[in-house]
């Protein structure tokens, strides 16, 4: 049995209220580390749906991924410590910058020092460069949801979440890990193997891409003081959002033939985290079946 070396570590994964999120939650917790989960529930509403509808939801689609994204994280806190694990979660917006050292403050007072983070949280509402004329002629992302022209409020909302974040919660981690004469350290961040060229889906892709280029240089500054930075760029991942139809029609186009899992995310993610992966550093993992090599 490999030993992963997590057992008692302390980790703060964002946006794990589900979905990819709550599965990275889950494992750690399983070798033994110590999770504090931030998360902030979006209204059904960011898609078009009435907090009815979404309830009554039961098959994946639209309906049903904003009932997921509305949800707590209490389901995530209770199966961790259900089985022994310790889990703490703090709902909070992390686009307002004020939130970011309270969360380190809040894991840091439950736990102890913070020396594992992945970032995974994320604002993701289709934008386009095609204009609105365009649009009503074929106005649907992936069949179900509706693009809407870039804004500089598309633009804005995506960037506060998917690259200014992420940019300062490594900033607070360095800070406390160089204040406290840490020695080891994890940043994981989760980005999208369209970060590069993100048709359809114009802000989210650059805003992840941006991302990216911050993890490489968080890389090379903070590997002196002992913490590795690493991405993983997931393909497409089942976390509700797919009908069956969807599903089927990409899986096939997938050199795997399937479509991923929350939890081939999580594995990937304890790899970098782990032992094993000591001397890998600003490195950009796909993990998506091949989609994009």
């Amino acid at each position: 049995m490999i030993d992963t070396g997590l057992k008692d570590k302390v980790v703060i994964v964002t946006g794990a209220n589900h979905g990819i999120g709550a599965a990275i939650a889950v494992a750690f917790a399983r070798e033994g580390s110590k999770v504090f989960v931030n998360y902030l529930r979006q209204p059904p509403e960011l898609f078009g749906e009435t907090r009815e509808s979404s309830e009554k939801a039961a098959t994946p689609g639209r309906a049903y991924y904003c009932k997921k994204i509305s949800q707590s994280a209490d389901q995530v806190v209770n199966r961790i410590t259900k089985s022994g694990g310790e889990c703490s979660a703090w709902e909070a917006d992390l686009a307002q910058p004020d939130n970011i050292p309270k969360l380190f403050d809040m894991a840091e007072d439950k736990f102890g020092l913070v020396s594992i983070i992945v970032n995974n949280a994320a604002f993701d509402n289709p934008d386009t460069f095609i204009p609105k004329t365009e649009l009503e002629k074929n106005p649907f992302f992936a069949g179900e949801y509706t693009m809407n022209p870039i804004t500089a409020k598309s633009h804005d909302e995506h960037f506060a979440v998917n690259s200014r974040a992420t940019a300062l919660i490594m900033g607070e981690f360095a800070r406390r890990h160089i204040k406290n004469k840490s020695d080891w350290g994890r940043i994981i961040n989760i980005s999208t193997d369209g970060a590069y060229a993100h048709a359809s889906n114009v802000s989210y892709g650059a805003s992840k891409f941006a991302a990216e280029s911050y993890t490489r240089a968080a890389a090379h500054e903070l590997g002196p003081y002992g913490i590795t930075v690493n991405v993983i760029s997931p393909g497409a991942i089942q976390t509700g959002w797919m009908s069956e139809e969807l599903e089927k029609t990409l899986a096939e186009s997938y050199p795997l033939r399937r479509i991923g899992h929350p939890e081939d995310i999580a594995k990937t993610v304890l790899f970098f985290a782990s032992r094993q992966a000591d001397w890998i550093t600003g490195q950009v993992l796909y993990v998506g079946g091949g989609n994009r090599m």
